[in-house]
């Protein structure tokens, strides 16, 4: 009996595999999404979202990644929303100084209470700015992360370049977002996620599908790289989203 269950649990991930890789990659025009969440209906509903489990797996990913570079000093998320994923980091790097930068205010506040809530509010700092004009002084981070904040940025480029200003020499930057180019499989649940699943406020402004739509190709994010003073940039892509690095 056991061995049957395991044979109909490994058939049933063959499947699915299939399922997913066997559907071709989504090929569109990028629809510019919007810029910032200023909304406070539109905030508490993404707030409620980062607790559903698919985003909770891809957050436990991005931070299993951000192991990889063994970040020091001072760590700051752009777009940071709602805090989750930046106490997750304080948790898991408890030497780390942390800032957290956002354009809306509505969701800062939900940002700070969330980091009284795990007792880490004195450890990050959070900020109201803009990705163009970011709070820091020159070469003064040691490492930036934005994840799902890519597609809102109206010049990718001028984030790049603002990003080269603040870091300091040997400086880090992690991005992590949605690429365009996932297959018609992910297409298909984002659409049902965003009819179906996601609270009215997120569905009058038409995410999370809205956000893939807006994203990047790896391709195109290489090409935006490349304009950048950053050398040399790394884009690792994956099934529906991809991480895009450099150091200064």
């Amino acid at each position: 009996m056991s061995f049957l269950l395991w044979f109909l649990g490994v058939l049933t991930i063959l499947i699915l595999i299939i399922f997913i890789f066997g559907f071709p990659r989504k090929k569109s025009e990028r629809i510019p999404s919007l810029e910032g969440i200023d909304n406070p209906d539109v905030a508490k509903a993404y707030e409620r979202m980062t607790n559903f489990l698919p985003f909770k797996l891809l957050q436990r990913k991005i931070v299993s990644h951000l192991k990889k570079f063994h970040p020091q000093g001072l760590l700051v998320d752009i777009g940071c929303g709602s805090g989750n994923l930046i106490v997750q980091i304080a948790e898991k790097f408890p030497n780390l100084k942390l800032g957290g930068v956002d354009i809306s205010n509505e969701i800062l506040e939900l940002a700070r209470k969330r980091a009284d809530a795990h007792g880490l509010g004195e450890k990050i700092e959070f900020k109201l700015g803009n990705a163009t004009k970011l709070p820091f002084p020159d070469a003064s981070v040691d490492f930036i992360i934005s994840t799902f904040s890519m597609h809102h940025w109206t010049n990718p480029l001028d984030v790049l370049n603002e990003i080269y200003r603040v870091l300091k020499k040997d400086g880090t930057f992690l991005i992590f977002d949605f690429r365009r180019d996932a297959r018609k499989f992910f297409y298909g649940l984002f659409t049902f996620v965003t009819k179906v699943v996601v609270p009215k406020p997120l569905k009058r402004v038409k995410e999370p599908l809205g956000s893939i739509k807006a994203s990047y190709t790896p391709e195109e994010a290489l090409q935006i790289c490349a304009q950048s003073p950053f050398a040399t940039v790394m884009i690792k892509p994956f099934l529906a989203w991809m991480f895009i690095s450099s150091k200064k």
